[in-house]
């Protein structure tokens, strides 16, 4: 019998507190017609502590931006939270694309 895994990808970032954060997500396939959602979470406590924005870039290449403004970086502790990245595929398919760690530098 084959072995399938369907396991999230690895993203985990680190910025300083006050800074902007963006960076790109690739994810190698077309996603026309994929919706996106993210959340920088307390590892503790599994509360959603910031929303990332996601902006297209290309759909037709699988191109996400994630960021964060200077004034949702300000209003992270320093410390280290879970990061979560999922999309709903066209007819309704929920994964979790990428999913890491988020360390917030002083």
């Amino acid at each position: 019998m084959a072995l399938v895994t369907s396991l999230p990808g690895p993203l985990s970032v680190a910025f300083r507190r006050g800074d902007e954060f963006s960076t790109l997500l690739d994810f190698s396939f077309a996603t026309t017609g994929y919706t996106f959602a993210a959340a920088i979470y307390s590892v503790v406590t599994g509360v959603t502590v910031a929303t990332p924005t996601l902006t297209v870039v290309s759909h037709a290449n699988g191109q996400i931006n994630l960021a964060l403004s200077e004034v949702q970086t300000a209003a992270l502790a320093a410390g280290t939270y879970g990061l979560r990245v999922e999309w709903v595929a066209p007819g309704d398919a929920k994964r979790t694309a990428t999913q890491g760690t988020v360390e917030v530098y002083p």
